[in-house]
């Protein structure tokens, strides 16, 4: 059990390291406009559709098999890939709709996962990357909206808790057993979420 979670750990660390990497890289994109906003958000849904497709096939195959609760997340997987194959945003509009049903979802995921120790632990990565697009999507919705300034101090701060929280995963979870697992979520969305609120409006 112990090698396993170690395994699993490690695969959290990665991605959460790369989350952070790529979150930081956002303030240089800060001169983003209107058009290439709509482009990335594109480029952002086909990656992120990518990686749940993926997930659904590596679970599909795999062996941690827990029940029905598990073909519930797989469909919601797939009614979430749905909502990531709408058309092109090419206005604010059009962009606050696709986001508001994305993240509903997304939600919808996140409380099936949390409902269930195993699952949190198996679908850790998948958490990851889920509260990382949570973010871009924050991130894209001030840009297409007019002058809108990111709260950097707030930034800075989130960017600070994530990298705290980051540093304490191997030794919180590598012994981890099932119940410490169940608060994975909500210790990992606290740590993202300044990130989120320095894009949101005040």
């Amino acid at each position: 059990m112990g090698y396993d979670n170690t395994h699993v750990v490690d695969k959290v660390v990665d991605a959460l390291r790369k989350a952070a990497t790529e979150l930081e890289a956002l303030q240089v994109q800060a001169a983003l406009g209107k058009a290439e906003a709509s482009d990335k958000y594109e480029e952002l849904k086909k990656k992120f559709d990518h990686f749940v497709h993926e997930t659904k096939i590596k679970f599909e195959q795999g062996k941690e098999k827990v029940g029905d609760i598990q073909e519930e997340v797989q469909a919601l997987l797939d009614e979430l890939r749905v909502q990531l194959a709408l058309g092109k945003a090419e206005g604010k509009e059009a962009f606050a709709e696709q986001k508001k049903k994305i993240i509903e979802k997304i939600r919808q995921i996140e409380n099936k996962i949390k409902s269930n120790p195993t699952l949190n632990k198996a679908y850790a990565v998948v958490l990851v990357e889920m509260e990382k697009f949570k973010v871009l999507l924050e991130w894209l919705e001030q840009k297409f909206e007019d002058g809108k300034e990111v709260a950097a101090d707030q930034f800075e701060k989130g960017k600070a808790e994530l990298n705290s929280f980051i540093s304490t995963v191997k030794e919180k979870f590598a012994e981890a057993d099932g119940g410490r697992w169940a608060n994975f979520q909500d210790e990992m969305s606290q740590a993202f979420s300044h990130m989120a609120q320095a894009f949101k409006k005040p």
